[in-house]
């Protein structure tokens, strides 16, 4: 990443963090102190996804994204129409790691189901999802989390590897 890059990040993880002081949920939420998670409501969840969304590049012609930017805006598109479809029960689980915020839209019921992860550049997908495991047994233990609606092949493959299978 160039210098303007990281700068632009850090300065959407302050935004990020002036949001969960200013809805009061950063009690459960410490960023940069190993794996932290907080669960979100809808309203909420649509404020952090404002700060998730990934950015055309500016050039003067040609492909203006990335071809990862391209998967996350796909991911970031379909996050949105998620939490339009169903406001009452459509949120997610933010996890934070080494600073990086990743945004999993969830499903809120008799089940926590995992949809979709709106994953930071190089998180390490497996190891994030057991820690969330852990954690949700231990703070939310009365539900179940399942990650049998997430779509995407690798996410699949590392909610499997998470829960030992």
């Amino acid at each position: 990443r160039n210098q303007g890059e990281v700068v632009l990040l850090e300065l959407k993880m302050v935004l990020v963090f002036a949001v969960f002081v200013s809805m009061g949920a950063v009690s459960a939420f410490r960023p940069g102190t190993g794996p932290s998670f907080a669960v979100f409501g809808n309203t909420e969840t649509r404020a952090l996804i404002r700060q998730w969304k990934p950015n055309p590049v500016d050039v003067p012609s040609g492909s203006v994204m990335l071809p990862s930017s391209t998967e996350n805006m796909k991911r970031f598109v379909r996050a949105r129409i998620l939490l339009e479809q169903d406001s009452a029960s459509i949120g997610c689980i933010a996890a934070s790691l080494d600073g990086g915020l990743s945004v999993v839209i969830c499903k809120f019921g008799d089940h926590h189901q995992l949809l979709l992860p709106l994953w930071q550049p190089d998180t390490p997908v497996t190891d994030m999802f057991k820690s969330m495991r852990e954690w949700h047994t231990e703070r939310l233990g009365h539900k179940t989390l399942t990650g049998a609606r997430l779509d995407d092949p690798n996410d699949q493959l590392a909610w499997a590897k998470a829960a030992g299978r």
